[in-house]
C-alpha cells in the first residue's frame, strides 16, 4: 500500500509548492522555491493560501477516488470484457487492468487522504485559518467519495456471490 500512496503524496507536495508560489507572488510577497515552506505572511494571506490549498487537495482527492472507482468498474480483472482486454493490449494500456487488491487499496488511500483533508479543514476552520466554504466543500466531497467506495464494494461482493454456485 505504500507504493500506492507515493504518487498522491508527491502530488500534494507539488500542489503546495505551486499554489504557495502563485498566491505569494500574486499577493506581492517575496516568494521563491527555497522559502515556500517557511513563508512569513499576514494572517489574511495565510488564510487565503490555506483555503486554496485545502480546496485543491479536496478536489484532487475526489478526482483520484473517482478515477479509482471508474477503473474498478470498467477495468477490474474479474469482470472486464474480452474485447476490452484485447483493445487495451493492442493499445499497450494493459496496466489499466488490475486486480481487487490494487484497486481497493488505491481507493482506500484516496479515502484516507480525503478524510485527512476533511479533518485538517475542520481544525483550521475552528482556529480561524481557513474560510468556511473550504469546510463546506470538504464536508460534501468526503461523504460522496465514501458513498461511491462503499457502493463499489457492495457491487463487487454481489457479483462475486452471483458467480458462486451452491451444490447440494
Amino acid at each position: 500500500m505504500i507504493e500506492e500512496s507515493i504518487i498522491p503524496a508527491f502530488t500534494f507536495v507539488f500542489l503546495k509548492v505551486l499554489i504557495t508560489l502563485y498566491l505569494g507572488i500574486s499577493l506581492g510577497y517575496n516568494v521563491s522555491i527555497y522559502n515556500v515552506f517557511s513563508l512569513e505572511v499576514s494572517l489574511e494571506a495565510y488564510s487565503l493560501i490555506n483555503s486554496y490549498l485545502l480546496i485543491s487537495f479536496a478536489i484532487f482527492c475526489f478526482l483520484g477516488m473517482m478515477y479509482s472507482i471508474l477503473k474498478s468498474i470498467h477495468f477490474h480483472k474479474s469482470h472486464i470484457h474480452p474485447n476490452t482486454t484485447l483493445r487495451l493490449f493492442t493499445l499497450r494500456a494493459s496496466f489499466l487492468i488490475q486486480d481487487s487488491f490494487h484497486l481497493y487499496s488505491q481507493s482506500l488511500i484516496w479515502l484516507i487522504y480525503s478524510y485527512i483533508t476533511l479533518f485538517l479543514s475542520m481544525i483550521l476552520f475552528f482556529l480561524g485559518l481557513v474560510n468556511g466554504y473550504v469546510l463546506l466543500l470538504t464536508s460534501i466531497l468526503c461523504p460522496i467519495s465514501t458513498y461511491f467506495f462503499v457502493l463499489d464494494l457492495e457491487n463487487e461482493i454481489e457479483s462475486n456471490n452471483e458467480d458462486e454456485e451452491i451444490y447440494v
